[in-house]
């Protein structure tokens, strides 16, 4: 049993802002997560790899030195910090996923403030937005307004090393800056938890709780799976139990014959699935489950958001889209002709879409 994949199973995702608020938790040493500061010097020490004056007040020999709520800091966590881009009138405002703030006891003098953003998906990147430059201004607005001058740093943490999420964190110009990962990198925090496990086995730190290791370890296997449900890895399962492999790549595999640029009537298409389908495994392929793949591969339909496609660029289910307004119609999808078309998705909090033409530059990427 996986608490975090249980949770998310309702919609078939879990949010951003569910796992920000669960990091948020992991990073601060005064919660009852059995791990005190480890996991928050870990990400600390990234920030000090890239300069060595960087965090220089709380380090010691080269690293970060210890933050635990007996020590001689005080660490704040703010999840969801709401900060305002202008400083007079109608304030446009941008909301920071973590805000990290270290205080130095003897002083009470804030020293450092680590923004931290979260992205649990490529999708909610975009390429024109300005984010990361939107909340390091907001933040110094924060801090001018409250009468603090912490150094200010920012950590970007993305699913796994892109294109998209390199571009975005390249466009911040700001030395003071991290680029971190949640997995399939050396500096991604499934390595850094995996890291003090592998400590605490070997004697170096005390020993962590069996509450929360179980906690934690089910937070580590719900990243090994892209923040997959169990919905969702349920059902390919089972399709490929009945059929050989998930309908949605006998679909994959169906569309290969069809004439590119050719229009095909919906029914026609339901209709020669099944018998492929049936064909190839000699099982009845379900009318539901049939209609239901086709109607999440067909880009230019919004109700597919509803069957938790979360990229624009999933070329695995980006087969069809519709020829005309009628929706009777459909053709196989090509995103360099159609590139006006709308592929929608489901985004972090409603369905959205892109236009094909940059759902073709992110194929190229």
């Amino acid at each position: 049993m996986n608490i975090f994949r249980i949770l998310s199973s309702n919609d078939g995702s879990i949010n951003e802002p569910n796992v920000s608020s669960f990091l948020a938790y992991l990073l601060d040493p005064n919660e009852d997560h059995g791990i005190s500061s480890l996991l928050l010097q870990e990400v600390l020490n990234d920030i000090i790899s890239i300069d060595d004056k960087f965090l220089s007040k709380i380090k010691f020999q080269g690293r970060a030195t210890d933050l635990s709520k007996y020590s001689g800091y005080a660490v704040n966590i703010i999840p969801e910090l709401s900060v305002n881009l202008e400083k007079r009138g109608k304030r446009k405002r941008r909301d920071i996923d973590v805000i990290i703030e270290i205080t130095d006891n003897k002083t009470g003098e804030l020293i450092y403030s680590i923004c931290l953003e979260n992205k649990i998906t490529d999708t909610s990147i975009s390429k024109n937005d300005s984010q990361l430059e939107d909340e390091l201004i907001g933040l110094k607005n924060y801090y001018e307004e409250s009468d603090f001058s912490p150094e200010i740093y920012v950590i970007y943490l993305t699913p796994t090393p892109s294109n998209i999420s390199t571009d975005s964190f390249e466009k911040l110009i700001y030395d003071r800056k991290f680029h971190m990962y949640w997995d399939n990198h050396e500096n991604s925090v499934f390595n850094k938890l995996i890291k003090i496990f592998n400590d605490e086995n070997e004697g170096l730190i005390d020993p962590i709780n069996n509450q929360s290791s179980y906690l934690i370890k089910s937070f580590l296997s719900f990243i090994k799976t892209n923040f997959k449900s169990y919905v969702e890895e349920r059902k390919e399962k089972l399709e490929k139990k009945n059929y050989g492999k998930p309908v949605i790549d006998l679909l994959k595999d169906f569309s290969r014959a069809l004439e590119i640029g050719q229009e095909y009537g919906v029914d026609f298409i339901r209709n020669e699935f099944s018998k492929y389908v049936l064909d190839s495994t000699g099982i009845e392929l379900h009318k539901a489950t049939r209609n239901a793949h086709i109607l999440l591969s067909i880009v230019n339909e919004k109700n597919r958001g509803h069957y938790n496609i979360k990229r624009p660029d999933d070329e695995r289910k980006n087969i069809f889209c519709y020829s005309d307004n009628s929706r009777k119609s459909i053709k196989l999808f090509n995103p360099q002709i159609d590139a006006e078309l709308k592929v929608y998705f489901k985004g972090e909090d409603e369905i959205e879409f892109v236009r094909a033409k940059e759902v073709y530059k992110l194929m190229e990427s």
